[in-house]
């Protein structure tokens, strides 16, 4: 089984080289981390005689959930090492930003799945404890860790509706692989029932919540320089006008929300609305600017901030790491990557903020949580589809306009968002005494879970 996974990942990466090339080519990018994903990690990373505990998250979004999570075990453990590992970029970005309080190039790509890839990274690192942040499978590595008596955790898993239809089919060997997870602890019931329909053990399986719920529990949030920052560059002074912060957003939403923006503009007492977009990928900045351009609006980049242009209808969030601080911002939020039929993103941090919450339909990779915002009233959302971009424009624009001009009801709207949060919060506590409490045992020479 392991061979034919290996030969299969080997043959994909072959297929998936060309298009990466031509799109590093096209976007003028470098292609980051080579040597690291091919398992030659920088001196840093070597293993210092200290115990080691590997956290990995795959983006920006795990990234940041796992801050809370780190800190809380570093001040239970502060004489172990953290090293951190990451798939995207955006992901390593913030990722270096976020972890540097515990260590000097602790951050790296994780790994090509293969065998002798994962030998070399574990031989090199030699972790006493590997802590996976979301659902990913990678069968050699698990293997590997397994055979070298390390603990691997999966933190905050979840296995959405769309994903499980596939994993089902491969239970045989999904069945052979849980086996080597210490512990998988799931966000809800049903990721607990699906994994387990999957092939997990039962034994292993335990539902602790979802950490995303406690993002902001840090004690020194580096997001507050980033804040303050934003302050500043929003200019305080125009606080009295109305900003629609749209994160996350994907090619075909921008066009959209830049239509209905036009529109809103133009009705008694909202015409000096702005809207700031923030795109999910970085690569696409310089081609959401020309679009805001076409579309008649002139452009304030957060990297120039905000300036000359500061007074621009429409500002670009053009950095990496700063959404979750624009929220505080705006009078309302949109939550991208769902009116295209890509599943969604987030919820959770304009609910932070008690910010009037709006989203497209398509929220397939969240539908737990959208759901029960959903039926507390905590948001608002556009049904029209991905083929329907006049009536999108049209109930975006009848969305906003109501809740921009009824503090009200943008304000119970808020209230409702923050409410969830506040009564879904702990995970990060359960979740922390679980791997500490296996921490401590891998410490005093116990293998049991």
């Amino acid at each position: 089984m392991y061979l034919l996974y290996s030969i299969l990942l080997v043959f994909w990466a072959i297929l998936l080289i060309p298009p990466f090339l031509y799109k590093a080519w096209r976007h003028h990018k470098s292609l980051p981390g080579i040597r690291q994903r091919l398992g030659r990690l920088p001196v840093s990373l070597k293993s210092d005689g200290r115990e080691t505990v590997w956290f990995h998250s795959c983006s920006v979004g795990e990234t940041l959930s796992l801050q809370p999570l780190a800190h809380a075990l570093h001040r239970s453990f502060p004489d172990a090492r953290f090293v951190f590992s990451t798939i995207t970029k955006t992901g390593q970005d913030v990722a270096v930003q976020r972890f540097a309080p515990y260590g000097t190039g602790n951050t790296f790509y994780f790994p090509i799945d293969l065998a002798s890839v994962a030998r070399r990274v574990l031989e090199w690192i030699q972790p006493a404890m590997i802590v996976i942040v979301d659902t990913e499978i990678w069968p050699n590595l698990l293997r590997q860790a397994n055979r070298r008596g390390i603990p691997v955790v999966l933190a905050n898993g979840r296995i959405s509706a769309a994903s499980f239809r596939y994993y089902r089919w491969a239970r045989p060997a999904l069945r052979r692989v849980f086996r080597d997870y210490r512990i998988l602890m799931m966000q809800s019931e049903e990721d607990a029932a699906r994994i387990e329909q999957m092939g997990a053990p039962p034994d292993k399986i335990i539902v602790a919540g979802n950490i995303k719920f406690d993002r902001d529990q840090i004690e020194q949030d580096p997001g507050e320089t980033r804040t303050g920052s934003l302050a500043e560059d929003l200019d305080p002074a125009k606080a009295s006008v109305p900003l629609i912060v749209a994160g996350s957003t994907h090619e075909g939403e921008e066009s959209v929300l830049l239509d209905a923006l036009a529109r809103i503009r133009k009705m008694q007492g909202l015409e000096q609305t702005r809207l700031l977009l923030a795109p999910r990928h970085p690569e696409r900045f310089d081609a959401v600017a020309h679009l805001i351009l076409h579309k008649g609006f002139s452009v304030a980049r957060r990297t120039s901030h905000f300036g000359p242009d500061r007074d621009a209808p429409v500002l670009l969030l053009d950095t990496v790491g700063e959404l979750a601080a624009a929220y505080r911002f705006a009078t309302v939020a949109f939550v991208g990557g769902t009116l295209v039929r890509h599943g969604g993103h987030s919820i959770l941090e304009p609910a932070l903020y008690s910010r009037a919450i709006v989203t497209g339909s398509s929220m397939e990779n969240f539908r737990p949580i959208f759901e029960e915002f959903r039926s507390h009233e905590g948001l608002r959302v556009i049904l029209a589809r991905q083929e329907e971009p006049n009536q999108q424009v049209r109930q975006l624009v009848d969305v906003f306009q109501e809740l921009l001009q009824n503090e009200g009801e943008r304000n119970a709207l808020g209230a409702a968002a923050f409410y969830i949060l506040e009564r879904n919060r702990g995970a990060t506590r359960r979740t922390g005494e679980t791997i500490a409490a296996i921490f401590r045992n891998v410490r005093a020479g116990e293998h049991g879970p």
